[in-house]
């Protein structure tokens, strides 16, 4: 069926009904109410031959409710709808990105009114809101429930499975990774994970300190229970993801543990949060890491190349063997690995770029240039809150002497750390609190004439 939508006019048929006929109207052009005139989108292929896939991508400046649903929506017409994706009847799990336990949730965290819109743009294509499943490995009931998304899973109807738990099952279950894994032969999950019929991913678009970009493919990290991937002397993550021994370079480890993760679960369909987001890391406690608004939303039914799409705007190659690391080193490409098995394709004359912000994507990639740090810095401890330790990152800029110590909330010194002359350049510790009672302490560097506190909060 063709279909033909002028800007402003009201569709006649319920929104339900109108993405039920996008499937079949792939060559028809359809002109969402905000997009003027001259951005009209003809659909279909007939100069494409040449492209493998399609990534969708619009200009978005706020997370107004009615506008980012309006947004969502063009992405998935853009695409060509989602109805061959999400059928009437399926059961569907959407994965969130709550990175770490605290910090800067705007630019952080998938924003909860995206995670609306897509739940309902979902629902709307015939899934029971009973069978909608929002799923993230929680550092904390808090993080989840004081932040919009406990609100927007009442408003779907939908349920809420916490990774780090068996719930609602009685234990966890193995999903097979296949042939030429890299670490994995399974990877523990719950079992939510296996029953979905699909599994939507929906992350912030970032750079990452140690895999180079985080969008839906490194949000995978989060799908395992903590508990089951800690090793000892890295137990505020899942270590074992990022290395099995202390000898195993993460750059090397991680996106090989990536990759694993998406051949174990797959993702079917990619949204990335790009509107407040970050570049120089995933997180507040990378010294490199820099909030920014690019301003953005993506989405694709291949992860690989929403992902690659999302790293090239970022100033990445992701048709490279190694990615640039904001602190200037390299990593080695999860996104070039995944191509090699023929999970996706990382080629951007392969990926046909769509929807209103397409002229975004330039045919000359700006050279992304890591953020090197000129001053102290001592950035917040991750993960936090934390138990029963975290990792604390400070940065000085040439040789110098410096103190760091650790005080209680009532101003009385708990531990030293460091107490010496440090060199130039980004360093981490693990600080344990052994012994001590659940509450907030404080951190302080000093070094001459600088000084600086952070809170960490202890939770046992």
């Amino acid at each position: 069926m063709k279909k033909n939508v002028d800007a402003g006019r009201e569709a006649n048929n319920s929104r339900r009904e109108f993405l039920k006929t996008l499937g079949t109207a792939a060559a028809g052009v359809l002109v969402a109410p905000y997009i003027k005139s001259a951005a009209v989108l003809a659909y279909g292929r007939e100069n494409s031959s040449s492209y493998l896939t399609q990534v969708a991508i619009t200009q978005a400046d706020n997370y107004d409710r009615a506008y980012v649903k309006q947004k969502v929506q063009h992405l998935f017409e853009s695409i060509g709808g989602i109805t061959d994706v999400v059928k009437s009847g399926n059961k569907v799990a959407i994965k969130i990105n709550l990175t770490g336990g605290g910090g800067l949730p705007d630019n952080m965290w998938t924003n909860p009114e995206v995670l609306r819109a897509v739940g309902e743009l979902v629902v709307d294509c015939g899934v029971a809101p009973g069978n909608l499943y929002i799923v993230e490995s929680l550092w904390s009931d808090s993080s989840y429930n004081d932040n919009g998304y406990l609100m927007v899973q009442q408003s779907l109807g939908a349920k809420m499975v916490d990774l780090n738990k068996t719930a609602p099952y009685s234990s966890f279950v193995q999903k097979a990774v296949g042939d030429n894994g890299f670490h994995f032969t399974s990877i523990t999950v719950n079992q939510i994970l296996s029953d979905v019929d699909v599994y939507i991913s929906i992350p912030k678009m970032k750079q990452h300190y140690e895999a180079g970009v985080t969008c839906s493919l490194k949000n995978q990290v989060g799908i395992v229970p903590k508990n089951s991937y800690t090793i000892t002397g890295d137990d505020g993550r899942r270590g074992a993801i990022h290395h099995m021994t202390s000898s195993d370079p993460s750059t090397s480890y991680l996106p090989r543990s990536i990759c694993d993760l998406n051949t174990a679960r797959p993702v079917n369909l990619a949204v990335i949060d790009g509107i407040k987001n970050a570049r120089g890391g995933e997180g507040t406690w990378n010294p490199t890491f820099t909030p920014t608004e690019d301003h953005v939303l993506l989405a694709g039914k291949d992860p690989v190349a929403t992902d690659s799409v999302a790293a090239y705007f970022m100033g990445n190659d992701p048709e490279a063997a190694k990615i640039d690391l904001p602190d200037g080193g390299q990593c080695d490409n999860y996104l070039e690995l995944l191509h090699q098995k023929g999970i996706g394709t990382n080629q951007m004359s392969e990926i046909e770029i769509v929807g209103d912000g397409a002229s975004l994507i330039t045919p000359v990639k700006p050279r992304y240039e890591a953020v090197r740090p000129t001053g102290f810095r001592l950035c917040q401890n991750y993960p936090n809150p934390f138990n029963p330790s975290t990792r604390i990152t400070f940065v000085v800029p040439s040789s110098e002497r410096v103190s760091i110590k650790i005080y209680n909330i009532a101003g009385q010194e708990i531990e030293t750390l460091v107490d010496g002359v440090v060199p130039a350049g980004s360093h981490t510790l693990r600080w344990a609190a052994n012994g001590l009672a659940s509450g907030v302490y404080l951190c302080r560097m000093q070094s001459g004439q600088f000084a600086q506190t952070t809170k960490m909060i202890y939770e046992k």
